[in-house]
């Protein structure tokens, strides 16, 4: 069976659809006065996928927040893999006033594209 064919198969037996997204998360324990940064890998409605540089800190309870989406939820670990943790949420998640704005900025070219030559000069 192949990779693709299994994470299939792993993916049908799942109760709730699974969100690829790639966003930072802080991990807050203590009222939220220690925290360590991780990446969300995948999120549902019940829980997510975290990865973290370091999880020898990470205790068993805690809170997620992901400042651009405003989302806050209570977890509870469910898994850990090496840098990779599972966990599940308390409650459902609280959305909140986003603490943080995405700006982006065009690259591109500042006019509008058109179809028409240029004239040679």
């Amino acid at each position: 069976m192949s990779k693709e064919q299994l994470r299939q198969a792993q993916d049908s037996k799942r109760r709730l659809s699974r969100r690829r997204v790639l966003m930072t998360g802080i991990i807050a324990f203590r009222n939220h006065q220690s925290t360590v940064p991780c990446q969300v890998r995948d999120l549902t409605d019940a829980g997510a996928h975290l990865r973290c540089d370091t999880v020898v800190h990470v205790p068993h309870h805690f809170d997620l927040i992901i400042e651009m989406d405003g989302l806050e939820a209570a977890c509870e670990v469910a898994w850990r893999k090496d840098k990779d943790i599972g966990v599940q949420f308390l409650q459902p998640p609280a959305r909140t006033a986003t603490r943080r704005k995405q700006i982006v900025n065009p690259l591109g070219p500042q006019t509008a594209p058109t179809l028409r030559r240029k004239r040679p000069a």
